[in-house]
Order: structure tokens, then sequence, then C-alpha cells
């Protein structure tokens, strides 16, 4: 299982996703780092979670110092939809937790989960205690309770991509026409103060379908080659 310290913070303008928590975070680094150089030209839709026990008592599973990051990405950044879930363990010093990445409080982060979404089960468990169920095709079941402090706007993001996730978009990038904004989380204008997580979870296009075809088998065959390699695609961590 492979490690990383706390990396460096990136020198830019951070927009609503970063400053929500689920853009550009730990496991988007992670991930983007040369340790594992994965799915570099794709966004990272990612949250901090809690994970609990089963409904009933919904009792912290790990000690409050440990999180877990739930993520979703394209393994081509041409897909119209997310098709990688991701799964990281984080353990924050002396309990801290932040939806950045700071040099004072540098987590230790494992990443222990590369699943292909078509075999995994994404529902909303509770939404008043804001609680996804997930179940792999190993019949491993996670129940992961959003961290408190994401504000509730980041919880409608994971409903919204649950229902896209279960009913599919209205469109594709079959049609080179369409273009689709490389953001998962829209851009606020001037004239509007809030993000609606209908005009959002979108990935970007590509201008052919046969470049994305290819694309998809090159891709395909690296992380094939990645997963016999580390181990991290299977629930092999039971």
């Amino acid at each position: 299982m492979n490690k990383i310290r706390g990396l460096p913070p990136e020198v830019r303008e951070p927009g609503p996703g970063v400053e929500l928590g689920v853009e550009d975070g730990l496991l988007c680094q992670l991930i983007h780092s040369p340790e594992f150089n994965l799915f570099s030209k794709s966004v990272v839709f990612e949250s901090n979670f809690i994970q609990v026990t089963k409904p009933g008592d919904w009792m912290n599973v790990c000690e409050g110092s440990t999180t877990m990051i739930l993520g979703v990405t394209s393994s081509v950044p041409s897909l119209p939809l997310p098709n990688i879930l991701l799964m990281a363990n984080v353990t924050w010093p002396q309990g801290q937790f932040s939806t950045g990445n700071t040099p004072d409080s540098a987590p230790v982060i494992t990443l222990s989960r590369i699943l292909p979404l078509k075999f995994v089960e994404l529902q909303i468990c509770d939404r008043l205690q804001r609680i996804l169920r997930i179940r792999t095709v190993t019949e491993k079941i996670y129940y992961l309770r959003l961290h408190e402090k994401h504000p509730e706007t980041v919880f409608q993001f994971w409903i919204r991509l649950v229902k896209i996730l279960q009913k599919g978009l209205s469109i594709t990038t079959k049609d080179p026409r369409i273009q689709f904004t490389h953001c998962l989380v829209p851009k606020m204008s001037s004239s509007s103060t809030e993000t609606t997580p209908e005009s959002s979870l979108l990935l970007s296009s590509q201008p052919s379908e046969s470049f994305m075809l290819l694309e998809t088998k090159q891709t395909s065959d690296s992380f094939s080659h990645f997963s016999g390699r580390s181990q991290l695609t299977a629930d092999s961590f039971q």
C-alpha cells in the first residue's frame, strides 16, 4: 500500500470547487503525483467522509483523526460521465481536518481502492445524516457519512451524481459539435452567488469519437498494467 505525506499546495486562483473542498484536493494531488501518475488529464470530484456502521447505530468505525476520501474520475477526459471510483484513508495530525492542504496540517493519505464504477453500486442511504451506501462487486458494503465540515451543497452534489450514474445523461460526446466544460463545479457569475448541483458534474469532451476510443484503449491497457503491479483495484484489503 502506498503512502504520501502532505503535498505542497498549488499556487493559483482557487475556483468554487476548490473552496468547497471537492476539486484539486488531496486525492486528486495523490493520483496525479509522479508516484501514481493516473488520469492526469481528468477532473477528480472528491469529498471527506467518516465510515460508519450499519443503519440504526451510525457509529464511527475509525478514530476521530481518520477520515476517508471518496472520489470519482474518468479514465479518459472525453467520457461524459466518471467511470472510476477512488477511495483513500487519511490520518490527520492531532485530529485536525481541513478541506485544503497546508504545511501545518499535512496528513498521511493511503490509496486503498481503485474500482470501475460499473462494478460499484452507489446509493443515498440517509439524506438527513448525509450518508452514502457503497456496495462493490464482491459484496463489500461501506456506509460513509459526509464530514460535518463540508457544507450541505457538497452532499447535494453527491445526490446529483448518484442520479446521473443511475439514469445517465440526455446527451453524449458522440457528436463532436457538443462541448462539455472541464469542470465539475460551475464557476459562479457576477449575478449569481449560488452553485447548483444540476449544472455540475460534467466532464470535458474531445472532438473525435475515434480518438476517444483510441484513448480509452490506451488508458485501459496502462491501467491494467498498473492494477497488476500494485493490487489496488481489488477488494483485497477486507
